[in-house]
């Protein structure tokens, strides 16, 4: 469920926001030095668990301005062999410079084949979105060595947590031919194991992930795709015998389907359950994945829940349906953001992307937080904020979350949100 990167100008609605904040969000927060200082042990704690994906230093003022303290960004194997390493250097130190925890997701592009061929695990495309890092040979493992040694040299002040790879259960996005589950874990904790140490070996603070959808018992067949709870315990299993790591884990847990924001009527399909056995965890059943990693097969090695975070998700303000949403899609974004921040267990709650792109609005997947300009085929350009910016900007704000978010209730059906959000963090100010 990756998302394509963004190519923002500043024009429209946001160039007049960027206007009002920049002076005096960023006057003093993002003067630095581009060079890379002395070795230092790197992570940005976050204020909170808000954040959002970006791609381009066009979104920083409005990444300040709705209070995001996270972002994640997608960073192809490729770049790092191209002026683009630089590029990104330069906005993952703006980013970190401001205060906003960074958290890349490391992927292998097709295109890193005519930089280092041997990163491939394929020798020609396979139509595949990503590809796994190539651990097959003696050549493959080298290569992603010395890639992984380039990329966290590169952003080693800078960002703070690094997920390996996208939606592993699912090989669209991380390719590297039919095989078992077991041998494809295999192979891949190789290739995390390789990120790990070079990760750790310049930050011991920084965190490393692995990525799944929200398939945790649907939709496998046990040679392309596999489910997430399957693929959770392999994972551990295999780590376990070569040395405990502190893994952590990079969940997406979308509606169902991806064309509907009502995620609290996800019930309906039967692919929801309140235990391990449940097709799908997603917002609506989000303790279920909590709860099993608690399990203490799976804790680190002084005992704590591993860290989660939910790198991606997102709800569409257009209907396949009925057209226009933007009430449904604000009213889900405050519930699902009050699940996640009452949860302790869950670091992050990233959404998907700011800005709509023509390509998945094409597919009734409207996730921004702004509409884009359609006459644009290109480039995704920003014209106007949905309500859910407004949510999402007052979501975390003791003085006005509760007052922003009342008018939604009635559209899920509640009368308090501490009726459907266990443990709800602001239920002494309900009324």
């Amino acid at each position: 469920m990756l998302r394509k990167k963004w190519l923002i100008p500043q024009r429209g609605n946001l160039m007049n926001s960027l206007k009002r904040i920049a002076a005096a969000a960023l006057s003093a927060a993002l003067c630095f030095s581009i060079a890379v200082p002395a070795y230092a042990d790197h992570y940005q704690t976050p204020k909170s668990i808000k954040g959002v994906l970006i791609n381009e230093h066009a979104q920083i003022p409005d990444v300040l301005e709705v209070g995001a303290s996270q972002v994640v960004l997608n960073f192809p194997m490729s770049w790092a062999f191209s002026s683009q390493l630089s590029v990104c250097q330069d906005l993952y130190t703006k980013l970190d410079q401001a205060g906003v925890t960074v958290t890349l997701i490391v992927l292998n592009d097709w295109a890193a084949a005519s930089y280092s061929p041997s990163l491939l695990p394929v020798s020609q495309p396979t139509g595949a979105s990503y590809y796994a890092f190539n651990t097959l040979n003696d050549a493959g493992v080298q290569a992603t060595r010395e890639a992984a040694k380039r990329v966290t040299e590169a952003f080693r002040d800078c960002v703070s947590n690094w997920v390996i790879g996208n939606e592993i259960n699912n090989q669209l996005w991380n390719y590297m031919g039919p095989m078992s589950l077991e041998s494809y874990i295999n192979e891949y904790q190789r290739a995390f194991r390789v990120f790990y140490t070079a990760i750790r070996s310049t930050s011991q603070s920084s965190r490393v992930f692995f990525s799944t959808d929200y398939n945790w018992m649907h939709e496998a067949d046990g040679s392309l795709t596999y489910n997430a709870k399957d693929l959770l315990d392999a994972f551990n299993n295999q780590m376990i015998p070569g040395g405990s790591m502190d893994w952590g884990l990079a969940y997406h847990p979308y509606s169902i389907p991806l064309t509907e924001p009502e995620f609290w009527n996800d019930r309906e399909t039967g692919l929801i359950k309140d235990d391990a056995s449940s097709p799908v965890v997603n917002m609506l059943n989000l303790s279920v994945l909590t709860d099993y990693l608690q399990q203490a097969q799976f804790r680190t090695r002084s005992g704590e829940v591993r860290h989660v975070i939910l790198s991606e998700q997102g709800f569409t303000s257009t209907s396949a349906t009925r057209g226009t949403t933007e009430d449904l899609q604000a009213a889900a974004i405050a519930y699902a953001y009050y699940i996640a921040d009452s949860n302790p267990y869950i670091d992050a709650f990233i959404m998907s992307r700011q800005v709509d792109a023509l390509s998945e609005m094409a597919a009734s997947q409207a996730f921004g937080l702004w509409h884009c300009d359609t006459s644009k085929t290109n480039d995704i350009v920003a014209t106007m904020q949905k309500p859910s910016w407004l949510v999402y900007k007052n979501i975390d704000n003791k003085a006005s979350t509760l007052e922003t978010t009342e008018k939604y209730k009635a559209l899920i059906g509640i009368s308090k949100w501490s009726d459907v959000v266990p443990n709800f963090r602001w239920k002494s100010l309900e009324k």
